[in-house]
């Protein structure tokens, strides 16, 4: 089947933005929205951000998650499109199409997002897909890395670390099989995070690198420090040793949401239903600091994961 079938017999039907023009045409008008508007784009290449072996379904809600994060985090909910994907000339059964372009609408349906359009390619590599998607903000503009206070609260929603316990699954057989949906296809916190950031949060981003590496970057883009009490972290499964709780605070693809938020704050975040967990604070100074019940940490070199 040529590209120009794939778009019309598979994407082309998922295409429900109005300015999409049925994926007919090179340009896709955007719609503008009430709020400010944002855009992100994420890529995801076979080896590197999931295994060849991986179900293609599971690639499909992947791609869309990593994006949707990172509107969620800027206080802004998802809106609009545009899919690239690179499928290999050899190497990969072409018949997986249909199934990744099926998961791949069920998941933009589950965010509310309309593909307004993108590019198909043949590669000669591995499987290429990136994903722009455009955002609106909640709030009167998107809430950023640079804005926490001195006396801020630091939150997560959900869980750390339940990736990093898919990976070790998948690759050393340690742990549980139930982890490996983690590493496929991670979980997100809902919509309404959305809202609570736009309300409560000074500063906020998405946990993709690491929680500890993310923490330093939302302090350092603030201008100022950030400590850490580890043992309030909430690790997915639990973590017992501080070697443990390290690991998985350092390893990434969390996809879950760091916050700074006045404490006056607090009992306003508390009662949102949301997942949230209060982990530290923001303080004068740079850098990061952790703890574990009181007693000062030796951080590793290395925080969080580092693009090539």
């Amino acid at each position: 089947m040529a590209e120009k079938d794939w778009i019309r017999t598979y994407f082309a039907p998922l295409a429900k933005a109005p300015g999409a023009a049925g994926l007919t045409d090179d340009t896709a008008e955007l719609s503008k929205g009430y709020g400010p508007l944002i855009a992100t784009v994420d890529a995801m290449v076979e080896g590197v951000h999931f295994f060849c072996g991986d179900p293609v379904e599971t690639i499909a809600r992947k791609l869309v998650r990593v994006n949707v994060s990172d509107i969620l985090g800027s206080g802004a909910v998802p809106r609009e499109a545009l899919l690239v994907l690179g499928w290999p000339k050899e190497g990969r059964d072409r018949g997986q199409i249909r199934p990744f372009s099926a998961s791949l609408g069920a998941e933009l349906d589950r965010w509310g997002i309309l593909l307004a359009g993108g590019d198909t390619v043949s590669t000669p590599g591995g499987l290429f897909l990136s994903l722009t998607l455009t955002g609106e903000c909640l709030g009167p503009a998107p809430v950023r890395r640079g804005g926490g206070k001195p006396g801020d609260d630091l939150w997560v929603t959900g869980e750390i670390g339940a990736a990093r316990r898919g990976y070790l699954w998948k690759t050393t057989g340690q742990g549980e099989a139930r982890w490996l949906s983690a590493l496929q296809a991670p979980d997100l916190p809902p919509l309404a995070a959305a809202r609570l950031l736009a309300d409560h949060a000074s500063a906020g981003m998405d946990i993709s690198d690491g929680l500890l590496g993310d923490a330093l970057s939302l302090a350092a883009a603030s201008g100022i420090a950030a400590q850490i009490e580890l043992d309030r972290v909430p690790f997915a499964g639990g973590a017992v040793s501080l070697v443990e709780m390290l690991d998985l605070s350092t390893w990434g693809d969390d996809y879950q949401l760091l916050f700074a938020a006045d404490p006056k704050s607090a009992v306003f975040i508390e009662k949102t239903g949301i997942n949230v967990t209060r982990i530290g604070r923001l303080a004068e100074g740079s850098g990061l600091s952790v703890t574990h019940c009181g007693n000062p940490v030796n951080l590793p070199e290395t925080l969080a994961f580092e693009h090539g």
